[in-house]
């Protein structure tokens, strides 16, 4: 049977874990082979592993037990250990902050999912390498295929331009414009379909990536 406990007592424990290991490992390796202070250190690797699992906040709340912990640990046998100390906490920050920074791209991500698997319209998705992470349902079923079969397949392989252009030349010269597109001929040989194209450039984690909606002439 799986006990699901709540947040703050998963916090708890994990931060009781890490600093008695803190405390364990520092004075196993003191006895062993003199003080090497590796409290700071082994503090910071906590901070890493606590942002993993939870958010910002829980990585701050962890600073200052951390750093009590390191000073008296280090407190007798290091030069500057309230300096050592004032480092550490300023590594809790940053770690912190970097907790912050990828659940705000997270959240990004999930609402720019949301907006576009709610578009009427065809679309694909491509990376900066002009390949397919992500169509609709409608696009795949215009040439036939399922979502899944379209991963991967380079976008200009399944959009001609209806003018004499290259359809790369083309995108480029047409973002956040319109452009008069067709789904390539041995794609749907019986049945030619034109589209407006627009191209929005959109960032996902840091990567251009390209949005291509289709919409009718």
């Amino acid at each position: 049977m799986k006990i699901n406990l709540p947040k703050e007592i998963r916090f708890v424990f994990l931060c009781g874990f890490l600093l008695a290991g803190v405390w364990a490992i520092e004075s196993f390796v003191t006895r062993t082979f003199g003080d090497q202070t590796l409290a700071p250190l082994l503090s910071i690797i906590s901070f890493v592993v606590i942002a993993t699992s939870f958010n910002h906040r829980y990585v701050l709340f962890a600073v200052l037990p951390f750093c009590l912990l390191s000073y008296f640990l280090i407190r007798d046998s290091s030069q500057f250990p309230m300096i050592r100390t004032l480092t550490l906490s300023l590594a809790g920050v940053i770690a912190a902050w970097a907790s912050w920074q990828k659940a705000r791209l997270g959240r990004q991500v999930r609402e720019f999912e949301a907006v576009i698997m709610n578009l009427p319209s065809p679309w694909i998705l491509s990376d900066p390498n002009g390949n397919v992470i992500r169509t609709s349902s409608l696009f795949a079923s215009l040439v036939g295929k399922t979502p899944e079969e379209l991963l991967g397949v380079p976008h200009f392989s399944l959009l001609a331009p209806a003018e004499n252009e290259s359809s790369e030349a083309g995108a480029v010269a047409f973002l956040g414009k319109s452009q008069k597109l067709q789904i390539h001929p041995f794609l749907a040989p019986d049945s030619p379909r034109f589209f407006k194209a627009t191209y929005v450039p959109v960032v996902i984690q840091n990567d251009h990536c390209l949005l291509t909606i289709l919409g009718q002439l």
